[in-house]
């Protein structure tokens, strides 16, 4: 076994440890609102407090780390794949730090004050939405890793930049517009 080879390895366990954790989180969160579950959709925001801190961004820090170690040690930052990979994860990152956990985190305050109240899950299906995005981007970098396209391979990366936006159009607009009125008729 070679060092390459080790440390591949460790950055695909991360990966799947930090996308499989939080996917599986996404899914139990569809779960509850489909079945309208408003406790079921506090538990998992409960569980999204505790597991993101202690799991999942460790995970995500480790695939980071692990990816530029493998990179260092095969590659270079000459290959588009590499960039998209890095941009993505970067946006993914971001996202879940500046975006997921605070908005799961006030969730969890609206729930210590108010149970799973209509405020609450309306929250905490704002979050599943951006969640749902997330996995989106993620699912695109999970691709590019497995396909590494270089700018030959221009369909695939059409295929890449319209997931996105499809995703973005999807999973954001009607969250930001039904989370807009949620917010609003909680005021009320």
């Amino acid at each position: 076994m070679d060092w390459y080879s080790l440390v591949k390895f460790l950055h695909v366990g991360s990966a799947i440890i930090w996308v499989g954790g939080g996917f599986a989180l996404v899914v139990l969160g569809i779960a509850a609102d489909r079945a309208r579950d408003n406790e079921g959709i506090g538990r998992i925001v409960d569980y999204v407090i505790f597991l993101t801190p202690r799991l999942l961004v460790p995970a995500a820090i480790s695939a980071f780390l692990f990816g530029a170690l493998a990179t260092w040690l095969a590659w270079s930052l000459s290959y588009l794949w590499i960039w998209i990979g890095l941009i993505g994860f970067a946006t993914t990152f971001l996202m879940g730090f500046f975006v997921l956990k605070p908005q799961s985190e006030a969730v969890g305050k609206v729930v210590a004050a108010e149970g799973y109240s209509d405020r609450a899950v309306a929250m905490g299906r704002e979050l599943l939405g951006r969640a749902k995005f997330d996995y989106v981007l993620m699912a695109v970098v999970v691709a590019d890793m497995i396909f590494k396209p270089t700018v030959n391979d221009w369909p695939l990366l059409v295929v890449f930049a319209v997931a996105v936006a499809a995703g973005a159009a999807y999973f954001l607009t009607p969250t930001l517009l039904k989370g807009g009125q949620a917010q609003a008729s909680a005021v009320r």
